[in-house]
């Protein structure tokens, strides 16, 4: 079956995705909007919601996910338009900096995001996803999921969480007819590595279009594959990443995240 044809699993659907003003999320966004697919969004900034609606057609809500106290008004005005059937937890905050020299709320505020809020998101959603066959979560982590991450221990730890939550989530609904998938991807073209580097770098070497990783993404949750690595050179990462010592990981990756270019990441 061709990616194509599989997408139309999301046809008459409604799908949330958070983090839909850019990078992964803006494309899958997009793609979704073609298919006859319901499409709400969530931002920060205004402006930028504002925009992607103009441009795709979709609805979008403003809510900052790292504020614990804005999530039940977000899921009040959710519940109030929408009846969600997938869930897309797309958000996600990062930050490049060695451990001790790290703004503490910074930390606190990237946990709420790549953790808190999808959790509770799932836990909250999960109920009306399942009601009828057909529904889904969509996780977004990370190739740094599988391996240490010096240079930013806090992003690669709220990543090796979405691998494990997601994993065990997959098996729980196994056979209720609710689709759980997670995508891992490496380098991805996006504003993740400016907002990360707090400006230093605009995009890593070599990454790959947030398009075709949001495309990677919706076929594999369409298929309900329990985790999508996208690009052969990130298999290969993560393959390798399993067999080493952890020793041998932790200087390759020290190395590695000396310089921004080298340092993996989607969201």
């Amino acid at each position: 079956m061709q990616k194509s044809d599989r997408l139309q699993w999301y046809k008459n659907k409604t799908v949330l995705v958070t983090g839909g003003t850019s990078g992964i999320g803006l494309e899958m966004v997009r793609q979704l909007a073609g298919l006859g697919t319901k499409v709400v969004f969530c931002g920060r900034d205004p402006q930028a919601i504002e925009s992607v609606s103009r441009a795709t057609g979709a609805d979008g809500l403003c809510v900052d996910l790292s504020r614990h106290e804005e999530l039940p008004r977000f899921l009040t005005a959710l519940r109030a338009k929408y009846r969600i059937d997938i869930l897309v937890n797309n958000a996600g905050l990062g930050d490049i900096t060695d451990f001790c020299q790290a703004d503490t709320q910074t930390l606190l505020s990237m946990q709420s995001v790549n953790m808190d809020a999808v959790v509770v998101l799932c836990r909250e959603l999960l109920p009306e996803i399942s009601r009828q066959p057909g529904g889904g979560i969509l996780n977004v982590g990370s190739v740094a999921s599988f391996f240490p991450t010096p240079g930013s221990a806090v992003y690669g730890a709220t990543k090796h969480f979405i691998a494990g939550f997601t994993d065990a989530l997959h098996g729980e609904l196994a056979g209720k007819g609710v689709h759980v998938t997670g995508i891992y991807p490496g380098k991805t073209s996006s504003r993740f590595l400016v907002r990360a580097t707090r400006g230093k770098n605009a995009d890593w070497d070599k990454a790959m279009a947030a398009d075709v990783v949001a495309r990677a993404a919706l076929s594999g949750l369409a298929c309900n594959r329990i985790r999508v690595i996208p690009g052969l050179s990130n298999k290969v990462i993560v393959l390798i990443a399993k067999f080493l010592p952890t020793q041998i990981l932790l200087r390759v990756t020290g190395v590695r995240t000396k310089s921004p270019s080298g340092q993996g990441g989607a969201s």
